[in-house]
């Protein structure tokens, strides 16, 4: 027997505030959720037995976190137990009805075209690695606005051009080259047929590409998943994407200012979806069903015979808050 320390405190963390109008609407909105320290007295009651197939970099996630709890438990990792994706974020963790990364999607889609009628309002920029996901999109969607980066390095020009202002730029300089001597003031107007920007693209790109469009487009909404933020190893990198909108539970962002050291975004989310998977082992081998729990990746309500539907709400980085 082994008895480890409980913990369910939320890894990832920024400091960020809640996009006004954009909460999730639910059924659980007014209730009460709870965490794994509110239910550790019926956790504790019988030992937790795992048995889980895993890539040994997941095993290492696996064992970290049950290092921090403090029920009993008896753990197995051979080829006959359960099976995870090795890329957390696209596994729906055993329990979950679909994947992290899945939830996102479809609550981004669904805050992206609230109307029928509003596919025109959204541009949607994908990188090379995103493209089966803009694909999708382009069916669903098909009114809408698809630019492809298609390994592009001058992301000031590829800018510029969806923008619609490169012309006016050429214009300038054209009229600069005739007479230097002239002060031409030059205030080149972007294009007026979008409200919305979804960011398909890895943190490499993403880095870069957004603080140019945040440059020209001041008052225009940029959304994105958790994907393109991934590659950030430390609160100040994540700057670049300031008010930004993703779908994250309200309290996700909460605690990472005051983490002095962390690997980076996607070993932190890592832990945080095994610590979920775990939470989730220990309520449905405890049967504690019809409570209101409050997961990493999300709240949700656990019912017994059906896999935990997550409730993720629309977030706006901000560092400033």
């Amino acid at each position: 027997k082994i008895m480890t320390k409980q913990s369910l405190t939320f890894i990832l963390t920024v400091l960020i505030s809640v996009v006004s109008g954009c909460m999730t609407t639910s059924t659980t909105d007014n209730k009460n959720f709870i965490d794994i320290n509110d239910i550790s007295k019926v956790l504790n009651t019988n030992k937790l037995t795992l048995n889980y197939s895993l890539s040994n970099e997941n095993k290492e996630y696996f064992i970290s976190a049950l290092l921090n709890k403090e029920y009993e438990y008896d753990v197995s990792f051979n080829k006959d137990g359960r099976k995870l994706n090795n890329n957390l974020l696209d596994s729906n963790l055993s329990f979950f009805c679909n994947s992290y990364i899945e939830d996102q999607r479809f609550r981004l889609n669904l805050s992206l075209y609230k109307e029928i009628d509003n596919q025109e309002d959204v541009l949607v920029i994908y990188s090379e690695k995103f493209k089966a996901q803009a694909d999708k999109l382009k069916l669903n969607y098909p009114n809408s606005k698809f630019y492809f980066l298609n390994n592009q390095n001058n992301y000031e020009n590829f800018a510029l051009s969806v923008i619609g202002i490169d012309s006016s730029i050429k214009r300038f300089n054209d009229l600069q080259k005739i007479d230097s001597s002239i002060a031409i003031k030059n205030s080149p107007r972007e294009k007026k047929d979008f409200k919305k920007i979804y960011f398909l693209t890895e943190y490499s790109i993403g880095k870069s590409l957004v603080p140019i469009f945040r440059s020209y487009l001041i008052n225009t909404e940029f959304y994105s998943t958790i994907d393109i933020l991934l590659g950030a190893s430390s609160i100040k990198e994540l700057n670049d994407f300031e008010n930004i909108i993703i779908p994250v539970p309200s309290y996700f962002f909460d605690n990472l200012s005051s983490k002095r050291i962390i690997n980076n975004l996607k070993d932190e989310l890592n832990r945080g979806l095994i610590e979920d998977l775990i939470l989730a082992e220990s309520i449905y081998q405890n049967n504690f069903f019809g409570a209101n729990v409050k997961f990493n990746s999300g709240m949700a309500k656990i019912q017994r015979g059906q896999c935990i539907d997550r409730e993720l709400s629309m977030l706006r980085v901000s560092l400033n808050s």
